[in-house]
């Protein structure tokens, strides 16, 4: 029989797959070599304790401050570090954590990091213990004048009264309310909001004022000012009225009853003549106003002036805030205290009723 293929040709044949099965071999040899190393190399890299690429890039050293909160557990804490590019990656960082046994001792504070530095660098600074932040409470009572508020920050060592007095004086705030404010002495007496506030130590007068200011921003809302608006009111007619009820009312619930006598009087072409506003007028708080303190010639004596004072005469707080912009509906056009310990008073609209009431409270002091 003929052979359809020569001894010589199948040899030739034999020789040509082994080299190519050499070449695959090399070739895939090569390919798991290269594999090897990189997966040595990633493993290396991730178990280093270099944990940013930043010198080994060249990278500008820069710094940053990060604050780290109480409770915050290393995931948290890894990934404020990643989001601030101080390390390369959030899981080598708590593998890291893990192996070396760090992150028990991290403790809340302000740090200062920067992107050439190692986990160990990391680790200690976050071991290194809370950077204390000293702060002041302080307390701003309701009806409290601009110059006691400055007395009692100069008495808590937070700034002194004349540099209070001097913020409180500035139209340097980012509130259209404080743009719209007419031209006049203490130009921010009112809208220093009355609350307790945790001051930073180191605050200056214009910080402590910008707070208070955007708390009274908060209270005084979009509804209240559409309300006074629709009244025909402005924000500040209506925290020139809040303060002289702030001033005049003891008792809670004749807020919104002295704001309809406000209005009523000034419908009717009346002095508001509340003592109140004498003592603003006289700058000094006083138990009992004379006769003679009636005469003093200033805008926020309404014994002086018709309708409401020239300006605030205190602070006020939300419930009177909110009183001014929506009064009881009355008659009353009169009202003198009944009871001394309550602060009680007594309403009417008759002036001889009004009269016999205020002898009855003249014969308590006697």
């Amino acid at each position: 029989m003929k052979k359809l293929v020569d001894d010589n040709e199948l040899n030739d044949n034999k020789v040509e797959r082994s080299y190519t099965g050499l070449i695959v071999g090399v070739i895939l040899l090569v390919i798991v070599l290269i594999g090897c190393i990189k997966l040595y190399s990633g493993v290396k890299n991730f178990t280093s304790l270099t944990v940013s690429s930043a010198a080994r890039k060249h990278k500008e050293q820069t710094e940053v401050s990060l604050t780290v909160e109480q409770g915050s557990s290393v995931r948290d804490i890894a990934a404020l570090l990643h989001n601030a590019d101080i390390i390369d990656s959030e899981a080598q960082f708590m593998y890291l954590c893990k192996r070396e046994g760090r992150g028990a001792s991290f403790q809340p504070g302000t740090y200062t990091f920067n992107n050439y530095m190692d986990f160990n660098d990391i680790c200690d600074t976050l071991e290194s213990g809370y950077v204390k932040q000293e702060y002041v409470d302080i307390t701003i009572r309701e009806g409290m004048w601009a110059k006691e508020i400055a007395a009692y920050l100069e008495e808590q060592g937070l700034c002194t009264a004349d540099e209070f007095m001097e913020a409180v004086n500035s139209r340097d705030y980012n509130y259209d309310f404080v743009q719209q404010i007419p031209d006049r002495e203490t130009l921010l007496e009112g809208y220093l909001f009355p609350d307790t506030y945790n001051i930073t130590v180191g605050t200056d007068a214009k910080g402590i004022v910008e707070r208070m200011l955007a708390r009274f921003d908060e209270i005084f809302s979009a509804e209240l000012r559409a309300e006074a608006s629709m009244r025909g009111k402005t924000i500040d007619d209506i925290v020139i009225e809040a303060s002289v009820i702030e001033a005049e009312v003891r008792y809670p619930e004749e807020r919104a009853t002295v704001a309809s006598v406000i209005e009523n009087r000034i419908a009717q072409g009346m002095k508001l003549q509340m003592d109140a506003t004498v003592l603003y007028a006289l700058g000094e708080r006083k138990e009992r106003v004379l006769y003679e303190d009636l005469e003093v010639q200033d805008g926020h004596n309404t014994y002086y002036v018709t309708g409401l004072p020239s300006g605030p005469v205190g602070n006020p707080g939300a419930a009177c805030i909110e009183a001014a912009v929506s009064p009881a509906d009355t008659n009353y056009l009169y009202y003198v205290l009944k009871d001394v310990n309550s602060g009680e008073h007594y309403f009417t609209a008759d002036y001889n009723d009004f009269t016999n009431a205020a002898n009855n409270y003249r014969s308590q002091l006697d």
